[in-house]
């Protein structure tokens, strides 16, 4: 894609300040609305352009069918999509995606330990403060999570999380060596037949977590999860999915599972009464004005605000 098409594509008049369901939604998160909107746009024509499928997901899955939009006091974006189509954006990305978008995964950048993707602007800044001494890209971005099979061995099942959370310590280990004990890791190393000191390479050890969970053929399981260094407990029936509709979601139309009912059921019960609720990321620290570079410059000197 090229430059022109990165720039944010927001209609007059929708980034003022304005109140949701008596929840004030301040210019500034109007604005950080819109840059997440303009990032999905971009990944909604990549997957268009491939053929990948994809499904809002989660609290954005939520706003659609809710608030045909954002929930007020909501501040990311979640997409999710089957292993297959996530396998081919990987493919697709280093070619799709240019400065100053920012594909994230394990292999793209030093220290981004986390188990899913995300697609960041990284002219912007969305920041968790623990994070400030961590060195990979934290520009405002949406979350790209991965549908994989759950397998109905429960033996099977128990060793994948094991091992996955064994992974899941290994790399946080290599990215803030201080936090943890390598005599945490040792046992479960062993329990898992894993020769320890080969896996001190972090794209190595995510490879070995993806490859976990591929062993598990969503086309062939009845229930799939979400798999961010362990298996999502509240496992969804994947005929979910079967089929795909479009809903409204703040000025675009976004694919959504025909089986949403379902799924918010699932996941949120009575999911039509709202409840404001913190965000899972907790206090980011958001600036649509500031490239994240600069913006964490300034908060290790401590010579901005939060």
């Amino acid at each position: 894609m090229n430059a022109e098409e990165y720039a944010f594509n927001a209609p007059d008049g929708f980034c003022e300040a304005e109140t949701r369901s008596g929840y004030e939604v301040s210019r500034k998160m109007k604005r950080v609305w819109a840059c997440q909107l303009n990032l999905l746009s971009i990944f909604q024509k990549v997957c268009d352009k491939h053929g990948l499928r994809w499904w809002l997901d989660s609290g954005t899955l939520l706003g659609a069918v809710r608030h045909h939009g954002y929930i007020p006091w909501d501040d990311d974006i979640d997409v999710i999509m089957f292993r297959e189509d996530f396998d081919r954006l990987v493919k697709a990305a280093a070619d799709e995606f240019q400065a100053p978008i920012i594909f994230q995964t394990a292999y793209t950048e030093k220290n981004f330990v986390r188990g899913h993707a995300q697609l960041r602007d990284a002219r912007t800044s969305a920041i968790i403060p623990s994070e400030i001494y961590k060195d990979f890209n934290q520009g405002i971005f949406i979350d790209i999570f991965v549908l994989d099979g759950v397998s109905d061995n429960p033996e099977k099942r128990k060793r994948q999380e094991g091992l996955a959370r064994y992974l899941r310590r290994k790399l946080d280990l290599l990215a803030c060596p201080m936090r943890l004990q390598h005599t945490r890791d040792i046992p479960h190393a062993v329990k898992y037949k894993i020769k320890y000191p080969r896996l001190q390479d972090k794209a190595r050890i995510y490879r070995v977590y993806e490859d976990l969970f591929r062993q598990n053929d969503a086309a062939e399981c009845d229930y799939v999860a979400t798999s961010t260094f362990r298996i999502d407990s509240k496992s969804r029936d994947r005929h979910i999915y079967d089929e795909t509709m479009l809903m409204d979601f703040e000025f675009m139309k976004l694919p959504v599972p025909s089986g949403y009912d379902k799924l918010l059921t699932l996941l949120y019960g009575d999911y039509m009464t709202p409840v404001v609720s913190p965000s899972m990321h907790g206090t980011l620290i958001l600036d649509p004005d500031t490239p994240a570079d600069i913006k964490i410059k300034e908060l290790r000197k401590g010579k901005c605000k939060r």
